[in-house]
Parts: structure tokens; C-alpha cells; sequence
């Protein structure tokens, strides 16, 4: 029984984490979950350093959740 739990291939996880970067280039990040098998994201959020709502962008995964 132990050899077969071996072989027994993980399940990828349904979400992922990912870092939202602003396209007003001041540097202000965050993270959010999204989908695995769901497009890459772009939000319209607010930027508190540029004081107004400006796009984000995903720029990289993080980690699986």
C-alpha cells in the first residue's frame, strides 16, 4: 500500500497568488488570489501614492495557494 501512495500525483491547486503592479510606475504593489486556469489580470484600483484610481497589471506569480 505505502509503494502505491508513491506514485500518487499531486493535485495542482485551484488558485494562485499573484502581485498586481501599478501602471502609474509609483511603485505601489499588492497581491490577490486569481484563478489558475483564469486570464492574466488587469484592475482598475486605487493607487494611494498617485492619489487617484489608475490600472494594475499582473506582473508575476507568487506561490499556489
Amino acid at each position: 500500500m505505502s509503494n502505491f501512495l508513491n506514485f500518487v500525483a499531486k493535485s495542482k491547486s485551484k488558485y494562485i497568488l499573484v502581485r498586481m503592479k501599478s501602471a502609474a510606475e509609483t511603485g505601489y504593489c499588492f497581491n490577490i488570489r486569481r484563478l489558475r486556469l483564469q486570464e492574466k489580470l488587469v484592475l482598475l484600483r486605487y493607487d494611494p501614492i498617485a492619489k487617484q484610481r489608475v490600472l494594475f497589471t499582473e506582473k508575476r506569480k507568487i506561490r499556489s495557494i
